[in-house]
């Protein structure tokens, strides 16, 4: 092989000639190695790049009178270093040669195909051919046109030389091959891509360095548009908090009060209809516009106990808020029943304006309180359960308290607390306004400093116990009121006479309008006589204590160590040990004491009556102001007034 030299051209094939006219040979002369491809604007046909080759002059040619060497007495062809050697043999088939894939032959100046009978005479040309194959890349635009995706498949650049052989009569020439990863992309040509497809956004520096000098298969975002924002869907914001925490006068957490419960009250504001936010709109890489998605509106459907005014849900009812939501519908509600797995510390206090169903038990020192009636499944242990029509548990009740009927609203208990104070406010009032008569003024020209020190003058001594009375009242909260001014005339009262510092009122005339309003919600929400209703249901009772507005029945192993009390009658049909029994019309027990001798007092009015199935000593019987201790057992026991004598049989 003769020198290589290295030859640029704007094109291969310039390249090739101009290295062939350097050297004063012909193609079958050389091998050809091509560096560099040239490149060029598609745009403006400009050359970028120019064209590289590599010749080297390569003398394959041999005769036979060339050929002396220790093996000149083989038959056949062979390839060493580079050199064709024939050797012919008398009356034997002459020796064919033939190329495979990378390896031309070229005999006599004609490249042949297939194989080709060969003579000492010939001259033959042996040529290798490398492959270089250029990176591929691609840009694939996603996400809408948001992202521009360049793929970078690195190219292979092939090296053959030929391959010695021994003496051969049928030789095919094959070649080594050196294979190499090349890259020869250039950030212009990333660019100039780009370009041409449009794409205008900013191309990411590093990933074009990167792509440039990879030698394995790359993939990364090349450019990035602005993503277009959905808007958000109409929604429905509940405004009951039940995440409030209660402080005791102590500072400390009540978490009993904490209700996991959502109680609502009539004409209470429960939710607010948000309206729908639209998208923003965003931008692909070509620099047009990505349109967004709006939300949606809100899909609300009301219950029959609520209704929508705006874009505000009010209760319509007391109740159990239900919120229940799918997809975008959303279903507002207020149940007029609730409904509880258990009533213990995780659920709090309940008190609820309707009837209340407890699969589960009550227990843990728990408040369970509701205006209509109380169904337990379970047992009610070291709780208070109050209702205002009736209380059945299936489970027995222990050191617990149940009252039935015997409760006012949260209102009667504040117009029961402003009743006593009224008497008090009156007087204040009558002496303001004699105080104007001596002073020849109007209520009006007293301010509410002057009016402070008047009503200390005018309670005198009690002031200091009329300020704690209304101290008490102010601060006072009850959980269920449906009178939304009883704050405001706690808030004014508390003004006036306990931070006197603001005083609530600006003269005589709002003093005499506070008393006006205090006036009305009395009248309004006075405490009615209670009618004698109600009814308590249990299987057994220990160390508890029974109230009822009208009857109680104990239909189970009975009571041990209860007060009870029922305005109208008690039926037990079991053994009542221990405690105080009263009822104001009847009292019914199967068996009454205990055979060693326990104290059980059983109480009726003077037009009630007492019967019991087997009664103990120690059984204390009372009708009115009578009363009649059993000193032995007896059975089939009556008590009743008869012309005003107790008569016992």
């Amino acid at each position: 092989m003769g020198k290589a030299i290295t030859v640029r051209g704007k094109s291969v094939e310039q390249a090739v000639e101009t290295a062939l006219n350097i050297l004063c040979l012909d193609l079958s002369d050389v091998r050809i190695h091509v560096n560099k491809t040239a490149e060029s604007n598609d745009l403006t046909g400009v050359v970028s790049r120019l064209a590289e080759v590599t010749v080297t002059p390569v003398h394959y040619t041999q005769t036979v009178s060339e050929l002396y060497s220790e093996d000149a007495g083989q038959v056949g062809v062979r390839i060493q270093q580079g050199y064709v050697e024939v050797h012919e043999a008398v009356g034997m088939v002459l020796p064919t040669i033939e190329g495979s894939h990378g390896v031309s032959i070229i005999i006599n100046g004609e490249k042949i195909e297939g194989s080709r009978q060969i003579t000492e005479a010939d001259t033959i040309h042996i040529r290798t051919v490398d492959e270089l194959t250029r990176a591929q890349l691609s840009i694939t635009v996603r996400e809408q046109g948001a992202l521009a995706l360049l793929t970078v498949t690195p190219g292979k650049k092939v090296t053959r030389t030929v391959r010695d052989t021994e003496y051969s009569h049928r030789l095919a020439v094959e070649a080594n091959e050196t294979h190499e990863i090349v890259n020869d992309l250039s950030q212009r040509m990333i660019r100039d891509t780009c370009t041409q497809l449009g794409i205008s956004a900013p191309l990411d520096k590093r990933v074009l360095w990167e792509a440039c000098e990879t030698v394995v298969p790359y993939e990364a975002i090349v450019a990035r548009g602005i993503f277009p924002k959905p808007g958000l869907d109409g929604d429905v914001e509940v405004q009951i908090d039940v995440d409030g925490i209660t402080l005791s006068e102590e500072n400390k957490v009540n978490y009993r009060e904490q209700s996991a419960v959502q109680l609502v009250q009539k004409g209470q504001l429960i939710a607010t209809v948000l309206p729908p936010i639209p998208g923003q709109s965003g931008e692909d890489v070509f620099g047009n516009e990505i349109m967004a998605e709006d939300g949606q509106p809100a899909h609300v459907e009301l219950g029959k106990n609520s209704t929508r005014t705006g874009s505000h849900i009010f209760a319509s009812c007391s109740g159990k808020l239900v919120v229940e939501r799918e997809d975008i519908a959303i279903c507002i509600d207020i149940a007029d029943s609730l409904e509880l797995e258990k009533v213990n510390f995780a659920s709090g206090n309940i008190r609820f304006d309707g009837d209340v169903v407890v699969k589960g038990t009550v227990s843990q020192g728990c408040l369970l309180e509701a205006t209509g009636a109380i169904e337990v499944a379970g047992e009610i242990s070291k709780s208070d359960v109050f209702a205002g029509k009736s209380v059945h548990a299936v489970g027995h009740v222990s050191s617990s308290t149940i009252e039935v009927g015997a409760q006012v609203s949260s209102d009667a208990n504040y117009a029961t607390d402003l009743d006593e104070i009224l008497p008090h406010l009156h007087k204040l009032g009558l002496f303001i306004e004699n105080i104007c008569t001596l002073r020849e003024i109007e209520l009006a020209e007293l301010d509410g400093q002057e009016l402070n020190k008047l009503f200390r003058i005018g309670l005198g001594e009690t002031y200091a116990t009329f300020q704690e009375r209304i101290q008490t009242f102010s601060l006072r909260r009850e959980p269920i009121a449906t009178d939304s001014e009883w704050i405001q005339v706690q808030t004014t009262l508390y003004c006036l006479f306990v931070n006197t510092m603001n005083p609530g009122i600006q003269n005589g005339v709002e003093f005499s309008e506070l008393l006006a309003k205090a006036e009305q919600l009395v009248t309004r929400h006075r405490p009615k006589i209670a009618l004698p209703t109600g009814r308590i249901t249990i299987p057994y009772a220990l160390n508890s204590t029974l109230t009822c507005s009208g009857s109680i029945d104990i239909t189970g192993n009975g009571l041990a160590q209860c007060n009870v009390y029922a305005r109208l009658d008690l039926q037990v049909e079991g053994i009542c040990r221990g405690g105080e029994l009263t009822a104001d019309r009847h009292i019914s027990l199967k068996e009454c004491g205990s055979k060693r001798g326990g104290q059980t007092i059983v109480r009726t009015k003077d037009t009630g009556s007492i019967v019991i199935g087997i009664a103990h000593a120690g059984t204390i019987l009372i009708v009115g102001e009578q009363s009649y201790q059993i000193r032995e057992t007896l059975i089939g026991v009556t008590a009743k007034l008869h012309d005003g004598l107790l008569n016992v049989r």
